[in-house]
């Protein structure tokens, strides 16, 4: 008897420190101490909720993409793995729920909320929108530290909430949310459920009646039905708003169902261009990033962005393929522009990295104004940064045809913005 209680203390005892393992590496990930090193990327990447959907979402695999595969193999084999010894978002919520034991049992009668928020993403994720990914507990993690990381302010206070509130709810209500809230919990019992229904199957490889109906419950058919009638009125509402997104960005009716909300171009953004949605673009792309031009410009030698994006909303671009991707098109007010009103002004010729900008001479012979190449111009901004009419700058980037306040449209009138 002694010693079948000895063992369980050294397995506990052994857990705990894998659990403790887990959360410094998480920590140093989200956290980096090397300069210039960049691994935030990995820890919401390390989740089979976001690897999974964002794969079925973007209809592609990338090496990025393949991070979750350790995980979720051994969550194929052992059912929660994760969330026993790897989660650091778990042993937190666990360390805070024994200060308050007595309230363990208030959430036993909650539905198991997580399943149906993974089901709703798997529904979007069929057309593209996996909605919900945000609510990844990793996710919240990385945002929680990136906002610890950046100037304080309503946006970085907003974006960091996700980890203090389920915190918070793991005081009040002990393991409510890795045992019925949690997406990727759910996901780990989904794919122990897929084994496990495989297994039984017969050896010559026909199912049973009894499998036939388990393997596509009602619940999960209705859950990832009414995740795609939502993703279907979500990417409707994203569609009137086209807010400037970081170079490599999604088409706008993917993009806000894929980004996880972790914060990370924003952090690895030197020029400090990208800044969270707080509502501008409508409730689909609430703290999403955006794109401000106000004292820099996306800089030609930099694809930082893409390189640290967990989900694929922001691809990972080359050099060379960032500096041909449109984030937008300059137009020029003809009407508040310095040059084209007789004054010495060239600020956004002489600025454009991409040699976009040039003087036009007017018919009268006399004048000119600047015209911007719409094929040379990817909408980097430095032009508008240059200009020097205030308040409104006379030249400003767009992801769409732009009018005036008597409503002519801007020379020149774009093409075509998708990035």
């Amino acid at each position: 008897m002694e010693t079948a209680v000895q063992e369980g203390r050294t397995r506990r005892r052994l857990r705990l420190a894998v659990r403790c393992l887990a959360l410094a590496a998480a920590v140093a990930l989200a956290w980096p101490f090397l300069p210039g090193a960049s691994p935030t990327v990995v820890l919401p990447a390390v989740s089979p909720y976001v690897g999974m959907l964002s794969v079925l979402a973007l209809r592609s695999l990338t090496v990025l993409s393949l991070v979750c595969l350790p995980t979720l193999l051994l969550c194929l084999f052992s059912p929660r793995w994760f969330c026993r010894y790897a989660c650091p978002v778990g042993l937190l919520q666990e360390l805070l729920g024994r200060l308050h034991p007595s309230a363990a049992a208030r959430w036993r009668r909650l539905p198991s909320l997580g399943q149906w928020a993974l089901l709703l993403a798997f529904g979007g994720a069929c057309l593209g929108y996996p909605f919900l990914l945000w609510l990844d507990p990793l996710a919240m993690a990385g945002a929680f530290v990136s906002a610890l990381r950046q100037p304080l302010c309503a946006a970085t206070v907003v974006a960091g909430l996700g980890l203090p509130l389920v915190l918070l709810l793991a005081f009040l209500l002990p393991n409510a949310w890795c045992l019925r809230l949690c997406p990727l919990g759910a996901t780990q019992e989904l794919l122990a459920a897929v084994r496990s229904s495989l297994r039984r199957q017969p050896a010559d490889g026909s199912a049973t009646q009894a499998d036939v109906s388990a393997l596509p419950p009602r619940r999960a058919v209705l859950g990832a039905g009414l995740g795609a009638l939502v993703a279907l009125g979500l990417r409707k509402l994203v569609a009137r708003s086209r807010p400037l997104r970081p170079p490599g960005a999604a088409g706008e009716q993917t993009f806000t169902g894929l980004c996880v909300r972790c914060g990370n171009c924003a952090r690895a953004c030197p020029a400090k261009i990208i800044h969270h949605d707080m509502g501008a673009s409508g409730v689909a792309g609430f703290m999403a990033p955006v794109v401000r031009f106000e004292n820099d410009y996306c800089r030609e030698d930099c694809n930082a962005c893409g390189q640290v994006c967990p989900s694929g909303a922001v691809a990972r671009l080359s050099l060379a393929r960032k500096r041909a991707c449109v984030m937008g098109l300059a137009t020029v007010d003809l009407d508040t522009c310095l040059m084209a009103n007789g004054r010495d002004c060239s600020a956004c010729i002489t600025q454009c990295p991409y040699d976009a900008v040039a003087r036009q001479d007017a018919d009268d012979g006399f004048s000119s104004f600047p015209i911007v190449d719409r094929r040379k111009c990817t909408g980097c901004g430095a032009c508008e940064v240059a200009c020097p009419v205030r308040p409104l700058r006379a030249v400003v980037v767009h992801r769409e045809p732009a009018t005036t306040a008597a409503g002519r449209t801007l020379s020149p009138a774009p093409l075509s913005l998708a990035p």
